[in-house]
């Protein structure tokens, strides 16, 4: 009981920090949704009050500021990617872009409706996508580059194929939600990413992909 009293007094006394607020908030985004998460839920989280909270922190501060850590994480992850995207790169990308994804659930389930109340995350992600579809693109024209992908049948080939891996790599998520499938597995995940670049793997390509990730096959 003592250690409950103090416990409450400690909350009482200490101000939250903005990283303690945002994980919180996190949290709460991920467990319940975007929509269904109102600043007194984080602020009851946090041990804070909601004037308090709304002060200094409105919701769209929240939002916004974790979609900029989401952003910089992926934008991260992206750009040591393209350094030397070899398969076991490729792999590599794929399981922490899982992580990512796991970390930050709600955006990649409430995607839409975030980037519809807030017009300047949506800017920003659609910068974002860009930007990956560009890496991926990259990694395509790389391993056809070196003989473990074949080489394109047309000019724009990568560039739609790199569209298409991308819509696949940020909605997985999402469509295993809808068809009902709320426990996903990061190899599941690799595995339906790689079935998409399977075609393109040459006499080289597959024997490469097989000792890297057997498991997948």
């Amino acid at each position: 009981m003592l250690i409950y009293f103090v416990l409450i007094l400690l909350s009482i006394n200490v101000k939250p920090t903005k990283q303690y607020i945002l994980d919180k908030a996190l949290a709460l985004f991920n467990e319940k949704g975007f929509v269904n998460v109102r600043l007194q839920h984080v602020a009851d989280s946090a041990f804070v009050s909601v004037g308090h909270l709304a002060y200094h922190f409105k919701k769209d501060a929240i939002i916004l500021s974790l979609y900029k850590r989401l952003k910089k994480k992926q934008e991260l992850l992206l750009t040591e990617f393209r350094v030397l995207p070899l398969f076991e790169d490729i792999d590599l990308l794929l399981h922490n872009m899982f992580q990512l994804q796991e970390q930050y659930r709600f955006f990649y389930l409430d995607t839409l409706e975030v980037l519809r109340t807030f017009p300047e995350i949506a800017e920003k992600h659609r910068q974002l996508l860009r930007f990956q579809r560009q890496q991926i693109q990259f990694m395509m024209e790389f391993n056809a580059s070196r003989g473990s992908f074949i080489q394109p049948h047309y000019k724009e080939e990568f560039a739609e194929l790199s569209h298409i891996f991308c819509m696949a790599m940020d909605n997985w998520m999402s469509y295993q939600y809808i068809n009902g499938n709320k426990s996903t597995e990061v190899t599941f995940y690799c595995n339906d990413l790689w079935s998409i670049l399977r075609v393109l793997f040459t006499d080289l390509g597959m024997p490469e992909f097989r000792q890297l990730a057997h498991r997948y096959l």
